[in-house]
């Protein structure tokens, strides 16, 4: 199958639209985050309806095993996934499609989104839409997080005959990839009423997409070390916060949590609690 790039308004489920929207936050100016950032949110979307995949192989001998199965899940399909593969679990008939979209999401490091449709015996529509998001770390997509929603399906005793019916015929109806950056020009536009009064560059003169973040960092310098708070971060640079801010150097080395590799950064501008960096 082809997966064309599309916006993330192609997402037609809100709860779904919302974790992307979650995962993209979480990116924060890398191609996708790391899944131990990840913290499962029911407001955000019905955990009952996730799927957790783990990434076993690369090439042709790669493995999408499952590491958690949601109950909606497990009644759609009446069996138990965990420790299963992607082929051992799929029904035949749902097999290349659910197993393609995997691999563009490996692969691309970008969402997938599908919806699938078939029809019930009193002749209603029935769409399965289907969301993969990909997490890893140092460039390497490592775990795919999926949901699954079935419309027009009024209880639990008609999701459970749901399969038989896209077993029986499936119509692929929509599919695309989304790439991370698509929270970013919401993020600009109220970083650009507040940025020159705050002193710092205007949006228009950033070199990259910039995010709102809250995450820890380790600053280490002259054989010194101090804790930090990254507050917004993009491919080329970030913004910190400290308690010591004025007794940090021009230039200084900082890992941020979740991060195995050290960043190389200069100061670009400075606040008094706050300093603007570039990476090196």
């Amino acid at each position: 199958m082809s997966f064309r790039f599309a916006s993330v308004h192609t997402i037609r489920s809100p709860s779904q639209r919302a974790l992307a929207e979650q995962w993209d936050r979480l990116a924060a100016g890398r191609p996708f985050p790391a899944f131990t950032e990840y913290r499962p949110d029911p407001a955000i979307h019905d955990p009952k309806q996730l799927v957790v995949w783990n990434i076993e192989g690369s090439g042709r001998l790669r493995k999408f095993r499952a590491l958690y199965q949601g109950e909606n899940v497990a009644d759609a399909f009446n069996t138990a996934w965990a420790g299963k593969t992607m082929e051992q679990v799929v029904p035949m008939s749902l097999r290349r499609p659910a197993l393609d979209a995997a691999k563009e999401c490996a692969n691309s490091g970008c969402i997938v989104y599908m919806v699938l449709s078939t029809w019930d015996s009193w002749d209603n529509r029935i769409d399965c839409e289907r969301l993969l998001l990909p997490f890893g770390t140092n460039g390497k997509v490592e775990h795919l997080l999926g949901s699954l929603q079935l419309t027009n399906v009024p209880n639990a005793a008609r999701r459970k005959r749901a399969l038989g019916h896209f077993e029986i015929h499936t119509e692929i109806i929509k599919s695309g990839r989304i790439k991370s950056g698509f929270t970013q020009p919401q993020l600009e536009e109220a970083a650009a009423k507040n940025g020159n009064a705050a002193g710092q560059p205007s949006t228009d003169s950033r070199r990259a997409s910039r995010r709102n973040v809250r995450r820890a960092a380790r600053i280490n310098f002259a054989r010194q070390s101090l804790t930090c708070m990254v507050r917004d971060i993009s491919a080329t640079g970030a913004s910190i916060e400290a308690k010591d801010i004025a007794g940090i150097p021009d230039q200084f080395r900082m890992r941020i949590e979740m991060e195995s590799a050290e960043r190389r950064c200069a100061v670009v501008w400075r606040k008094p609690t706050r300093i603007g960096i570039e990476f090196r």
